[in-house]
């Protein structure tokens, strides 16, 4: 199974966000950032949920998490989570959701910047 994150679209990240936090569609809008990059508020709260809800949850409760908070990674990265928290930090053997994020945040990283300089990549 890969950790990479799968595609999810910035409407269906909001919507996800909205369902996690018990909140009304659109109360945590999509805002631009200064580069033009559209992303979802309410994301890192619903991730910090999610996360709670992993590392409480049985095998069942963490395989429909994981969905969740892999959509997330790619949303963390634009805003600079991974800048002010390396995904080494994430990594935590108290917290199996945590540790989940670094993984996935570590695979985004690799994975986002061999598309942006393929000459680069691993072989």
């Amino acid at each position: 199974m890969s950790l990479l994150p799968t595609s999810m679209s910035t409407d269906a990240l909001q919507e996800t966000n909205n369902k996690t936090l018990g909140t009304a569609a659109g109360t945590f809008p999509v805002i631009t950032l200064p580069d033009g990059r559209k992303v979802p508020t309410g994301t890192v709260g619903a991730l910090l949920i999610n996360i709670k809800a992993y590392d409480e949850g049985d095998e069942t409760i963490k395989a429909e998490l994981e969905p969740a908070i892999r959509s997330a990674i790619p949303t963390l990265y634009k805003v600079g989570m991974f800048h002010l928290f390396a995904p080494d930090e994430w990594i935590s053997s108290r917290s199996l959701g945590r540790s989940l994020v670094g993984r996935l945040a570590h695979d985004f990283i690799k994975e986002h910047n061999a598309l942006e300089d393929p000459g680069t990549s691993e072989q």
